[in-house]
């Protein structure tokens, strides 16, 4: 359908078409024969011509059937595997997918999920993880403008996410779950949790917490135990039944040998237990042979010196005494791996020989109290130009510090404190983690600084109040995790006797298999500044079957990260090389095998049926295919529906037009030619 206007537009073309013509062949056109002839093929072009300017468009209508769709969303998780129905699963898909009566009705496509979901191409069942919220969401998405039905092959066993027998108030496609396993409950004994922490001191009891499930309906007798190679450290009589169905395990065990302690928590399964897998759990745990302690030496009394306390025994393992000044006494105090001095003044002259002697590791806060004079004659690797007066500052996050790791925790949002405005002068090399603002301006000056030589590790903080920024910390947060965790890598540098390292690995001493195995480094030029654009590898080794791997460290968020998620359960050796400066650290790490599927031996058929009945949907089982396909083939909501579509289709794009244009012109020449008129 063309417009009213474009139907002028083409009138003045056959009229400017015409005069042309008739302006060029009007009297030869008159005598008749090639002359009229050559007068219409001339018509014609000019014509085309002017048509493809005008460029009209015309409306074109086309009808078409769309049929409901029909999703199919297969479970690939490797409890489908364990539960021994992978093959009858795959083989009941195969009949609905290939159905000629459900495809004529229904538009089928099929997916498979397990953490995530993707077009069905192969079938593994190998996931480790299953979510199924994540699955029907996705779907939803995907059929959000037609109307159908989801499939759902699934036992209803899911890992992680969000419960799925809550979607169906919101959720208007109507899902099938199809049952893959049976309706038969087996009796099953399992260590459901175990909560054990990740490092103990030597000497020291350790708390384990173990919450272990009965499912079935006898009563039974069964035994827990906790076992380190063939010793048992713990042992408990236990009785389930119908009515008591869990129970909590609580012992206290001892760290006698210092390093990476593996151990087996293990409840003796029933004779006719079906799946002991999840009658048994791996952990570990590393026991260190003593805490790190911190002297807090104070002339004053202040809220900071708290606040201190509190920041560094954060972490239990680490302690802090606070000790007078006046009673240091350096052959008593000799046992602490770093000391805070919180503002020194001229009783601290023997605490700075004691400590320059020894080398020992120190962090000065300064404040109002402080006694620059006296500061400035230690020859401490800083010095204060005074005579600036005092003013309220507030911090500045560096991010381009590199010495560890550090993290803005909101140091914009923190509470000013009390400074002084004399210019630091560093004679050492130093790193600044704060600088200063100023009436909220910031500036170069520093408020948070290390400074690191061969034998000693030092911080300077110029600032009075840091117990102010842990309230605000605690008043935004309802907690101090973030601000404590902040300064204590700060603490945990300085407390430590290493010196620094231009390649540096973090990594866990043992990960648990299902759980992400992460590795970080970070790599420094010979002037120690952090470099992001070098090359590094890690090469790790299987202890058992001395199997070689290497993967490429990749950078990002301020580190070399490497992810080992396809390594097997074992104890490896790893290798961390930068090639291009011969530089290497090694190291080891153990993945304990544990897998989160193996621990299911039922299907959730509740959540299922509660999924269902909220759909408006219905439950079968893998040999209800006949009775599912009768559902789908009567139930009259699912209906093809005939839709129109309108297209404007612009006449430019007709290339019949050019081809007109091209056949008139050239015939036009030609007989031009052949008649002699050339």
């Amino acid at each position: 359908m063309v417009g009213a206007n474009q139907v002028i537009f083409i009138l003045i073309a056959v009229l400017v078409a015409f005069l042309l013509v008739l302006f060029q062949y009007g009297k030869e056109a008159r005598k008749g024969g090639i002359y009229l002839w050559l007068a219409i093929l001339r018509f014609f072009g000019i014509f085309c011509i002017l048509f493809l300017i005008i460029s009209p468009k015309y409306k074109k209508e086309t009808f078409y059937t769309e049929k409901p769709n029909l999703s199919i969303l297969m479970d690939n998780s490797a409890s489908i595997h364990e539960l021994g129905f992978d093959s009858v699963a795959k083989n009941t898909w195969e009949k609905i997918a290939n159905d000629k009566e459900l495809n004529d009705k229904f538009s089928i496509s099929s997916y498979v999920f397990d953490a995530g979901i993707e077009p069905l191409n192969k079938l593994s069942f190998n996931g480790k993880q299953t979510n199924i919220t994540k699955a029907l969401n996705t779907m939803s998405s995907i059929n959000r403008k037609s109307q159908g039905a989801v499939l759902l092959f699934s036992d209803g066993n899911q890992t992680y996410g969000a419960d799925y027998q809550y979607l169906g108030n919101n959720y208007k496609t109507p899902v099938y779950p199809i049952v893959v396993g049976d309706s038969t409950t087996y009796s099953d004994l399992k260590i459901a949790q175990l909560n054990v922490n990740k490092y103990a001191y030597f000497k020291n009891k350790f708390p384990v917490e173990v919450f272990l499930d009965y499912e079935g309906k006898d009563s039974i007798t069964s035994t827990f135990k906790i076992i380190k190679g063939k010793q048992v450290l713990f042992s408990k009589k236990l009785s389930f039944d119908k009515n008591n169905t869990s129970q909590v395990i609580n012992t206290q065990l001892l760290a006698n040998s210092i390093g990476i302690q593996t151990m087996q928590a293990v409840i003796v399964p029933l004779a006719n237990e079906k799946n002991k897998v999840n009658n048994q759990k791996l952990f570990a745990m590393e026991v260190i042979d003593q805490k790190n302690n911190v002297a807090i030496v104070t002339d004053v009394l202040h809220p900071d010196i708290g606040a201190l306390k509190k920041i560094i025994e954060s972490n239990e393992f680490r302690k802090a005494d606070i000790i007078d000044v006046r009673n240091f006494k350096a052959q008593q105090d000799n046992s602490y791996q770093l000391y805070v001095l919180y503002q020194p003044n001229v009783l601290f002259k023997p605490v700075f020989q004691e400590l320059n002697n020894r080398k020992a590791n120190f962090w000065i806060i300064t404040g109002m109290d402080t006694d620059w004079n006296f500061l400035n004659t230690q020859q401490l690797g800083f010095n204060n130009a005074q005579g600036r007066g005092d003013e309220e500052i507030t911090p500045a996050y560096n991010q381009n510090f590199q010495t560890f790791q550090t993290e803005d925790i909101g140091f914009d949002d923190f509470p000013p404190l009390k400074s002084t405005l004399d210019e630091i002068s560093f004679m050492s090399p130093g790193q600044t983690l704060l600088f200063k603002k100023i009436s909220n301006v910031p500036t170069s000056y520093p408020l948070l600084t290390v400074m690191e030589n061969q034998d000693q590790k030092k911080a300077l903080f110029l600032g009075e109040g840091i117990w102010k920024w842990r309230a605000a910390n605690y008043v935004s947060n309802e907690k101090t995790e973030a601000f404590d965790a902040y300064f204590g890598k700060l603490i945990q540098f300085l407390s430590s006797k290493k010196q620094r390292e231009r390649l540096t690995v973090a990594a866990e001493s043992f990960y648990y298999g299902n759980s992400q195995v992460l590795l970080s480094a970070s790599y420094f030029d010979e002037n120690y500044v952090f470099d992001p654009d070098v090359s590094i590898e890690i090469i790790t080794e299987n202890r058992e079957t001395n199997q070689k791997r290497t993967f490429s460290m990749l950078y990002g968020n301020n580190s070399y990260q490497a992810n080992l998620n396809t390594l097997q359960p074992g104890t490896y050796n790893f290798t961390v090389r930068v090639p291009s400066a011969n530089i290497s650290k090694s190291g080891s790490f153990t993945i304990l095998d544990f897998n989160v599927e193996q621990q299911f031996v039922n299907p959730d058929i509740e959540r299922l049926n509660i999924l269902a009945n909220n759909t408006n949907g219905k439950i079968f089982y893998l040999n209800d295919f006949q009775k599912l396909k009768n559902e789908l083939l009567d139930k009259g909501n699912y209906q093809a529906v005939q839709k129109s579509m309108e297209n404007v289709v612009p006449l430019i794009d007709w290339k019949w037009l050019l081809a007109v244009i091209i056949l008139a012109f050239s015939s036009e020449w030609f007989l031009r030619k052949y008649s002699g008129l050339i």
